[in-house]
């Protein structure tokens, strides 16, 4: 056991002793290769608004480091991972971690230009404005695997509308690339339960940015997203210039009661394939896919099991078009 001082970095084997509350982060810095900082079932706060520009742990350009057994709240992040490799954050709740609108933190855990980490058993809620969850720049062959994701929409701070951008988990990049996103649960976002984005280095010329490609998204449940008005369960999300996600593989998730739809691919995103997954009631369409020309474009849907969907090609190669359905697209959250 061992108590420690807010700014401390932390560089052997640790477990706290107590709460520590810190007016600025970050509140502790693990600085050294193959250290466990276990919380020790305490919390980690913030309690000034200096405390929202900073995370509240960083794990600093470290490799084969472990966080686990606490709380840490009211930072602008819960926990950074910057640079390194190999690490792991388990068992930790991250909540009310609120950064500035436009700053670099803004999440309950954030992993920037680091590779093969495990995001593990965590317990994500009303953190904001920017996600639970977020893989940013250059982050390869990480796993987000079963957390509980909940409320990360702003609304407990009186103003909902700042959820629009808010998602439960989202891979953001560029170059978040063969990431695995299993077995989360993730409900009431401001936005979208779980986003792969398009991804732009620059705005004025966004050609030649690295895409997000060939993440794997299986076995989640995404339900009741979209809190500020419009979410989808599961988004591969574009807009105009900025490059868009490819060959991301979407199975086995359940995608229910969605503010827009259950599971939807922008136009222009392509050599995606979604299967087996299953959606209802969700607002606009169960399944959507905004490429039409062709249908579906390079996307494979195939044994999923929809309500309503935009066009016939949702279903799966074979589909054929039931009386409800709906023929024309309609635009998506993307």
């Amino acid at each position: 056991m061992a108590t420690h001082g807010c700014g401390d970095e932390i560089t052997q084997d640790t477990t706290l002793d107590g709460d520590l509350t810190c007016a600025g982060g970050p509140a502790l810095v693990v600085a050294a290769d193959d250290v466990t900082l276990d919380l020790g079932g305490h919390t980690v706060s913030g309690e000034t608004e200096e405390a929202a520009a900073a995370p509240g742990i960083l794990l600093r350009g470290v490799s084969g480091c472990t966080v686990r057994n606490g709380t840490v709240e009211r930072f602008g992040a819960g926990v950074a991972i910057v640079g390194g490799e190999r690490n792991v954050v388990e068992n930790v709740t991250a909540q009310d971690n609120i950064g500035p609108a436009g700053g670099d933190f803004g999440d309950g855990i954030v992993v920037s230009g680091s590779q093969d980490n495990r995001i593990h058993r965590n317990t994500l809620r009303r953190n904001g404005p920017y996600s639970g969850i977020a893989l940013a720049e250059d982050c390869q062959r990480n796993e987000v695997s079963d957390n509980v994701v909940a409320d990360n929409n702003m609304m407990h701070v009186g103003d909902p509308s700042a959820g629009r951008q808010l998602m439960g988990i989202r891979l953001e990049g560029p170059s978040a690339n063969d990431n695995r996103v299993l077995r989360n649960r993730v409900t009431a976002s401001g936005s979208s339960g779980i986003t792969v984005h398009a991804t732009c280095l620059d705005m004025s010329s966004c050609g030649g940015t690295p895409p997000n490609e060939r993440n794997e998204i299986a076995d989640n449940h995404c339900a009741d997203n979209g809190t500020s008005g419009r979410g989808d369960g599961i988004m591969l999300f574009t807009v105009p210039n900025p490059v868009p996600p490819t060959r991301n593989s979407i199975s086995a998730n359940v995608t229910d009661n969605n503010a827009t739809n259950g599971i939807a691919v922008g136009e222009g995103s392509l050599e995606n394939r979604i299967s087996a997954n299953r959606g209802r009631g969700n607002g606009q369409y169960d399944g959507y896919d905004g490429n039409t020309h062709p249908p579906c474009a390079t996307n494979v849907w195939e044994d999923n099991d929809f309500g309503l969907v935009n066009q016939p090609c949702t279903r799966g190669p074979e589909a054929i078009a039931p009386s409800g359905l709906r023929a024309s697209a309609a635009p998506s959250d993307g």
